[in-house]
């Protein structure tokens, strides 16, 4: 690490007054020299300390306080005064000092290319370290002055990563997260007003004195006129997917949209008409995913179908954090490192875990675009809010119906068994014993079976064993089993016909001939309607068992099973009706 890194690593430091125009004026400066050089370069006079040395999340209290209340009104005892009463809650007291004697400003090569690295990303000092030296630059000067400087002449923010409201509560700058906030008593400020976020720690310690630095993404003039390479032909709905998409992109009129597709459509083709025309415009694109198993599979596609385009991957296992690049994928949580950079957000998967229900992620997507960005949201399961706003007209909605083959998604048979339990060695109810048959018989597919809760796994396949009378042919697995990516890779290469999961299995599957079953589907707090609509969109999807069968097993027909199976019937009758489907054979 470099040396600058071990005695800045804290963001503490004085504020400071002076006089420019006739108007007193207040700032905040871990080394007021330089501060100094600044503004007397721009005819300012009378410059002096205010306050001990304080952290920056208090400093940034005191002076968002003093900027409400107008200091060019004030005299600098006034000032001094209202300092006092602001600052009597974090136990400070002020006193004039003479300041340190003015300093050079660093060199403008050096200016130029922290610029460079820091446009478009909110970052530590030690992250924009870091991002020079990936990106083969040198500084002499000392980091934290260059930072500061850009502060000073307007071409970067400076912000507490743990900064205070004006009603002094904390709440982090970085993730916007209120909730998982800790007071500390700081080592490092020895302040006792120190809060550290517990939110976005995977992402390093943002806590009061720790600076972030924040650089609005500057423009850049690379047009592209690219026509996306395919490995295949797109199918007439997702032609017509794509070419709205592009258009959306192409008219610039909305800010948002959303692609509703039916699961195992080829959305991610259809994304692919809206990079195209946002790159036609020199426009910068982020391609993000909840999921890292997503960004690792997009990735590789991204780069065949843009050869020629600046594109990079970020997600926890990348080593390289800051390259540049014309399209970015990463996860959503990489999200967070960057501001007002992008001027097109794909948003894939936007109802999956850990998104949903997690507002500091949306904080961070808000966050990364330009003021006048766009976000092409992709998902077969658009969230309530999402619903409301295609059902308001609020919100544009692209439809994708139908698959790339042209059958019919299979539609849900729902079964209501009275009494349903699982019965370690007792005999499954006929409507189980019948679809087992027919899948593994006359189907040749396997099955996956779903249930609700972790216990549930091994007594379903141990209730599933004694019917088969053999324990080879069933296997389970869950999100925290110890085994799971070796059952999920056995089952993919056919070692056996039954998997008994829950839902950590509910994306990203894609079989050959596969059936599904999805037991005590009324479970209405984790079998949600968008829930099962993934789970269903699990059979069918290959060209070769189009025909697939998908059975819900429960007590009672909840709420939730009967809108799955009528959303799943709707977008079959849109697709029939758009001339997208052809009859099984």
């Amino acid at each position: 690490m470099p040396p600058f890194l071990n005695k800045v690593f804290c963001g503490q430091g004085y504020l400071y007054f002076f006089i420019l125009g006739g108007r007193l004026r207040v700032g905040f400066s871990h080394r007021p020299g330089l501060d100094r050089g600044f503004w007397e370069a721009r005819g300012a006079i009378s410059f002096g300390l205010l306050s001990p040395q304080v952290n920056l999340g208090v400093a940034q209290f005191l002076l968002d306080k003093v900027s409400s209340r107008g200091p060019g009104q004030l005299s600098p005892y006034g000032l001094k005064c209202k300092l006092e009463e602001w600052g009597r809650h974090f136990g400070l007291s002020f006193s004039f000092k003479p300041a340190a004697p003015a300093l050079p400003s660093p060199l403008e090569e050096e200016l130029k290319f922290v610029r460079n690295v820091l446009s478009g990303r909110l970052l530590f000092l030690e992250e924009v370290d870091r991002a020079l030296r990936e990106n083969g630059l040198r500084v002499k000067s000392g980091l934290p002055d260059i930072l500061q400087y850009l502060y000073l002449q307007g071409e970067c923010e400076l912000w507490p990563a743990v900064g205070f409201d004006r009603q002094g509560l904390p709440f982090c700058r970085r993730c916007g997260g209120r909730e998982k906030l800790v007071r500390t008593g700081c080592g490092a400020c020895n302040s006792r007003f120190c809060y550290v976020c517990e939110g976005c720690l995977e992402l390093g310690e943002a806590r009061s004195c720790r600076a972030l630095y924040a650089r609005a993404g500057a423009r850049k003039n690379f047009r592209r006129n690219v026509t996306p390479r395919l490995s295949f032909p797109l199918h007439p709905a997702q032609r017509e997917a794509y070419e709205r998409a592009a258009e959306f992109v192409a008219k610039g009129q909305k800010p948002r949209c959303l692609v509703w597709a039916v699961c195992g459509a080829g959305k991610t083709e259809v994304a692919y008409g809206a990079i195209a025309a946002a790159l036609a415009q020199g426009r910068e694109i982020l391609y993000t995913s909840p999921r890292r198993e997503v960004v690792k599979e997009i990735y590789p596609r991204l780069k065949e179908a843009f050869p020629g385009v600046e594109i990079a991957v970020l997600h926890g296992e990348t080593s390289l954090k800051f390259p540049p690049a014309e399209l970015t994928v990463a996860t959503v949580h990489q999200v967070l490192r960057f501001y007002q950079r992008f001027d097109l957000v794909v948003l894939d998967e936007v109802d999956a875990f850990p998104l949903t229900g997690d507002p500091r992620l949306y904080f961070a997507l808000e966050r990364c675009r330009r003021p006048c960005g766009q976000v092409l949201y992709l998902t077969a399961t658009p969230t309530p809010e999402l619903r409301a706003g295609v059902r308001r007209g609020t919100l544009p909605v692209i439809y994708l119906p139908a698959r790339y083959h042209g059958y019919p998604l299979p539609e849900p048979e729902l079964i209501v068994i009275r009494n349903l339990g699982v019965k370690v060695g007792g005999r499954l109810p006929l409507p189980l014993q019948r679809f087992l048959e027919l899948s593994l018989v006359a189907d040749r597919a396997q099955v996956m079976v779903f249930v609700p809760t972790v216990e549930l796994v091994q007594d379903t396949v141990d209730w599933l064993r004694g019917f088969f009378g053999d324990e080879d042919r069933v296997r389970g697995c869950y999100a925290a089993s110890a085994q799971r990516e070796e059952v999920l890779a056995s089952f993919r290469r056919g070692d056996f016909p039954v998997l008994v999961t829950t839902t950590v299995m509910e994306r990203g599957v894609t079989l050959r001939r596969l059936n599904v079953l999805v037991l005590f589907a009324d479970h209405r707090y984790v079998f949600d309607e968008n829930t099962l609509i993934q789970l269903a969109g699990r059979a069918g999807r290959a060209l070769e068992y189009p025909r697939a069968r998908v059975l819900f097993v429960a007590g009672k027909i909840s709420p939730e099973m009967a809108e799955a199976l009528e959303t799943i019937r709707r977008f079959n009758r849109m697709a029939w009706e758009k001339g997208f489907l052809k009859a099984y054979k």
